[in-house]
């Protein structure tokens, strides 16, 4: 029995193995869960359809993996801060209505919704956009008891605007120990501490250095992540830690041939970390 206050795990896009067939590999190398992704609108969300997701709870029984969420990554491609009526908003709803009912039938508690490239928030009209995104989605996912995390960009400031216009509940922030540092310059574990009370069941950690996104393992970078670890200390954290490097993507994979080597290092990085 692992004695730790927090729970290990790893993004789907972090492992070296596509499919349902990554329960295996993540339980072997020590994991506790996989956060999931809908999948691309051009395949047809994938892990909406029943089939798909059957495979998943089968091999997650098999090998004791748990889901705690399930990201909708299409917002990377399709704006979630386009005008209501436009094609990239009619995507990026189906997307968040099918990981919803996704997550209902695979008892999956989070969904995330990311706004980051084309859905970034850098503008008050992007902020209010989103906002409508993020109303509409908890209320679809209220009832079924599901939360929703945001992931994105905002200062501190900003973020709390953002929970006060939605007024959800079951609206959680999901953060991201380097993401701030890189794309914004702000310090990530002050941000933290300050947006603590916000924080959902999990959070992202990785790291890079020299404006490269996922170049370092953990504490190896400049994001701040030992100084992060000792914020979710200092809090109380109990929720998930997902690892979210890309370990067999350049540049992180030039450091060893077989990406496994590379995660097992990050976990034995962060369980050091938070001992």
């Amino acid at each position: 029995m692992v004695n730790r206050s927090y729970k290990l795990g790893i993004c789907h896009w972090s492992l070296p193995i596509d499919g349902p067939y990554a329960c295996r590999t993540a339980s072997e190398l020590g994991f506790e869960g996989i956060q999931l992704e809908i999948g691309s609108y051009e395949r047809g969300f994938p892990v909406s359809r029943r089939t798909v997701q059957q495979a998943y709870l089968g091999l997650a029984e098999q090998y004791g993996i748990a889901f705690p969420s399930i990201a909708v990554r299409v917002t990377d491609a399709y704006s979630m801060t386009q005008p209501p009526d436009s094609v990239d908003s009619g995507i990026v709803k189906e997307a968040i209505m099918r990981s919803i009912e996704a997550a209902e039938a695979m008892n999956i508690p989070t969904v995330m919704i990311p706004s980051f490239q084309v859905s970034d928030i850098v503008s008050e009209q992007d902020l209010i956009r989103s906002a409508e995104m993020l109303i509409s989605a908890c209320d679809y996912a209220q009832q079924r008891g599901i939360a929703v995390s945001t992931e994105n960009l905002l200062a501190a400031q900003m973020m709390f605007r953002l929970a006060e216009i939605v007024n959800r509940p079951n609206l959680k922030l999901y953060f991201d120990t380097q993401n701030y540092a890189l794309f914004r310059g702000y310090d990530a574990p002050a941000m933290l501490k300050e947006l603590a009370p916000l924080l959902g069941d999990e959070i992202h950690v990785k790291d890079g250095k020299h404006g490269k996104i996922s170049s370092s393992l953990l504490g190896e970078g400049d994001s701040g992540f030992y100084r992060s670890m000792e914020v979710l200390k200092e809090i109380g954290y109990t929720g998930w830690i997902i690892l979210e490097n890309y370990y067999d993507q350049l540049p992180l994979r030039s450091k060893h041939d077989e990406p496994e080597s590379l995660i097992k290092e990050d976990m034995r990085l962060l369980i050091k970390a938070l001992s």
